[in-house]
């Protein structure tokens, strides 16, 4: 057999190739970022710019969304064919979405469809604030030291929307919108560590205790120095100081205290 040596490809030499590689490796990280921090506002509500979820997909969102902003109540009926005519879709991707929830134990479902959020016991929530906890302290103490004021535009943009909405005289409708950016506001410190896992984790232990629920079930809180905790806590965090951490856990053992004396909390099966 005759063999024919083909001739040695042209190769760059070793600087160019590493040159090369570490073009791309950069790019491809930049890309990642952009891609990872795109994944993470999408659970905030930002708009997608290539939607590939189903519509069964879109509910679930949309009914845990509401679950966690408190305006779906524990104990609340979920009406599957209203749903469905509110969102104008059938009521398939509906009941799909509840059966979700079913299977995360957020919701009942009983004979004829009829499905409603399960009301927490006081050990389901004491298990969920316990879960708080942990997952924001540990998401606070991974960023304070490196976030600057870019990063810190949509907590200040919830801070001050919940000093904008103070409740005066308990007002339902007041109280409503303070609570949905107090909510927002401390699901920041989760959104800010880029990790997704730790968001996803975070979103869906709040389904079982949001912060209205802790509010409801509580003592009323001194508004006063919530506020006043909020406030602390974003300015040690612009000035990257671990006093931001310090206030927070103070701030949530509060928070968890008020929640243990309530009326309401007591009355809750054990």
């Amino acid at each position: 057999f005759l063999m024919i040596r083909r001739p040695p490809r042209s190769t760059p030499s070793n600087s160019s190739a590493a040159s090369d590689v570490y073009k791309r490796q950069t790019k491809y990280k930049k890309t990642g970022d952009k891609i990872l921090e795109h994944l993470i506002r999408q659970d905030t509500h930002k708009e997608d710019l290539i939607d590939t979820r189903n519509l069964g997909d879109k509910v679930y969102e949309f009914l845990t969304d509401r679950i966690i902003e408190g305006a779906i109540g524990y104990g609340e009926k979920l009406n599957i064919k209203e749903i469905a005519a509110k969102l104008n879709v059938s009521t398939m991707p509906v009941r799909e979405a509840v059966k979700r929830l079913a299977v995360e134990d957020i919701v009942t479902i009983n004979p004829r469809s009829n499905c409603m959020v399960k009301i927490p016991t006081q050990q389901s929530m004491l298990n969920a604030f316990e879960m708080r906890e942990v997952l924001e302290l540990y998401a606070i103490k991974k960023i304070f030291r490196r976030v600057g004021d870019n990063d810190l535009s949509l907590m200040k943009e919830y801070l001050e929307k919940m000093e904008g909405n103070m409740p005066v005289n308990n007002t339902e409708e007041r109280m409503k919108e303070y609570v949905k950016y107090d909510q927002l506001f401390h699901q920041e410190f989760c959104v800010l560590t880029r990790n997704m896992y730790l968001l996803k984790t975070y979103r869906r232990n709040m389904l079982h205790l949001n912060i209205a629920m802790t509010f409801h079930a509580g003592v009323q809180p001194d508004m006063e120095q919530v506020s006043n905790d909020h406030r602390m806590i974003f300015e040690h965090l612009r000035n990257n100081s671990r006093l931001s951490v310090t206030i927070l856990k103070k701030h949530l053992k509060t928070c968890k205290m008020n929640m243990i004396n309530g009326k309401v909390f007591n009355s809750l099966p054990e």
